[in-house]
């Protein structure tokens, strides 16, 4: 793999399953990396890791079975969407920390936006997009859906 072993590097994951190219499990890395790992972040649940209850998320949480107002279950989501990506950035420091090399597409220098809209279609659905800026000052955006029935 040529110098990727001491790289900050993940397996290739699609649909939840590992993605294998000619007998060879796939790697991401740079901006490739930093949305799976902010895709990852946002869409574990909080507390799912009992050795690191503090990575993930509480927006399903908040937002599945919530009869809540939807303004309020907004905000909540963004405000938890934003700890778990300082909590992401936080964890790519220890990283650095640890000496271990990151390039700096694959890194969150700020959070530009984080969009969260009920579905005008079908209200039980949120569309999620989460807007950064890598280290590399490259815009980063993703999105996900959280459907609200359980």
């Amino acid at each position: 793999m040529g110098g990727v072993e001491e790289m900050s590097y993940d397996l290739k994951i699609i649909a939840g399953d590992l993605v294998i190219n000619q007998g060879q499990l796939q790697i991401v890395v740079d901006s490739e990396k930093l949305i799976q790992d902010i895709l990852k972040i946002c869409l574990t649940a909080a507390g799912a890791n009992p050795l690191h209850p503090w990575y993930g998320s509480f927006i399903s949480r908040t937002l599945v079975g919530n009869a809540n107002q939807t303004s309020m279950l907004v905000q909540i989501a963004k405000s938890q969407l934003t700890t778990a990506l300082t909590n992401l950035q936080q964890l790519q420091n220890l990283q650095l920390q640890s000496f271990q090399r990151m390039s700096a597409d694959e890194q969150i220098t700020a959070i530009l936006d984080i969009s969260v809209l009920q579905s005008q279609i079908n209200p039980t659905l949120f569309n999620v997009t989460v807007k950064v800026l890598s280290k590399g000052l490259k815009p980063i955006s993703t999105s996900f859906m959280v459907n609200t029935i359980t």
